[in-house]
């Protein structure tokens, strides 16, 4: 049993009427707007919310002839705003229509807006005049999001089929996931499972709730090791590994040629092991400290997974320890408790916003942590006096 689910506009695909010159707008590629609207102009634009407090701020273009307009608008945020229900708590939208799952866009109660999440860290919303009502969901079908990057949940994406374009991306209960579209229906999910729900692949199987029901189920092999190929759905195909205990891959695709599935799944690689001042492909320079690294310790929790390594002293004690973790569940209060004994205090140390931690202990030592991007979080625990210089030493790819 399988289900894939993930954060994705509700727009079908079409194919639309080109835009005379394809504009771009902060790396979205917009395919269609009405002829008669003629040139757009470029602007700076924001989201405010019920009491005018301004809660987003990006770029737009605005197509407008007389009481005509449409102005499509990017917003990169940080990273906070992961899904329809995190745009309604903003409360920018005017009377908005309430989605009926967290991947659905946010329409105005008048119709003349759709305000959604694009990918991690990129809100797409699309707004027109009333007499153009009837246009907003083509306008939106046509946006391509263009330059994704290859590197998804601490993997790296390498092959995807020509022609096709990032339309969602988020974290769920169980996994973190990426949807791309294209033309004619083609469409690929990928999901990371992390945690429990990935401990062994007949749990991987069955992860997601509610379970789709998959036909055809039948034994393969992604990277030498032991997969599920199946079918599910009108049509598509769904494939199953996992990397290492505590790490599961599905990926989902709908009308692609045969073997693209195979070959997508193929291109998914992990990062290398931990050796030296690395660890879970996360680069960690400890220059000017004089440490040892010690052994890497692994953890699978409910949904989450943890790689950590301790840095030894001179004096043979434990003097730095990193830990990566990723997950669905991160950060929620249930991670928040399993790192921290007390209440986490915001704070920034080298440049990087994050929070301190209680350690639980009467130590010189201070704990920190932050989350780069949905889904991961870096917790360092150091002497207070090397802290900075670890954490500025920390680079996520």
């Amino acid at each position: 049993m399988l289900v894939v689910i993930g954060v994705m506009s509700s727009y079908i695909v079409t194919r639309p009427d080109p835009v005379a010159t394809s504009p771009e707008l902060d790396g979205v590629r917009i395919g269609y707007v009405p002829e008669r609207l003629g040139a757009p102009q470029r602007l700076r634009t924001q989201e405010k919310d019920i009491n005018g407090g301004i809660r987003l701020r990006g770029e737009a273009l605005r197509w407008q002839a007389g009481s005509d307009f449409v102005q499509v608008s990017a917003y990169r945020t940080d990273g906070t705003v992961l899904d329809a229900m995190d745009i309604l708590a903003m409360n920018v939208v005017d009377s908005p229509v309430e989605p009926r799952s967290g991947g659905d866009p946010v329409l105005s109660g008048d119709g003349t807006s759709a305000m959604w999440v694009a990918d991690y860290r990129l809100v797409l919303k699309v707004t027109v005049s009333a007499t153009l009502k009837g246009e907003r969901d083509r306008i939106a079908d046509a946006l391509r999001v263009v330059g994704w990057s290859p590197a998804f949940a601490g993997l790296r994406v390498t092959y995807l089929p020509a022609g096709m374009w990032v339309s969602g991306a988020g974290a769920n209960p169980d996994a973190l996931t990426r949807l791309w579209q294209g033309e004619s229906g083609r469409r690929v999910s990928i999901e990371v499972v992390y945690g429990r729900a990935a401990a062994t692949l007949e749990k991987l199987r069955a992860a997601g709730q509610p379970p789709e029901v998959l036909t055809d189920v039948r034994p393969a092999s992604v990277h030498g090791q032991p997969a599920y190929a199946a079918a599910a759905g009108q049509g598509g195909r769904v494939l199953l590994w996992l990397v290492k205990p505590g790490i599961g891959v599905r990926v989902r695709e709908d009308h692609l040629p045969e073997g693209d599935l195979v070959r997508i799944a193929e291109g998914i690689q992990s990062p290398p092991e931990s050796q030296g001042e690395s660890l879970d492909g996360i680069a960690i320079s400890l220059a000017g400290l004089d440490l040892r690294p010690g052994p890497v310790e692994t953890a699978i929790a409910a949904r989450w997974r943890s790689t950590t390594r301790r840095w030894i002293g001179p004096d043979g004690e434990d003097t730095v320890t990193v830990s990566i973790q990723r997950g669905a569940a991160l950060p929620s209060s249930t991670w928040w408790r399993s790192v921290s004994r007390g209440e986490p205090k915001p704070a920034t140390i080298a440049g990087v916003q994050g929070h301190l931690l209680d350690t639980g202990a009467s130590t010189t030592s201070r704990k920190f942590t932050w989350t780069p991007e949905s889904g991961l979080a870096i917790v360092v625990t150091a002497p207070a006096h090397d802290l900075r210089r670890i954490v500025k030493g920390i680079a996520v790819p």
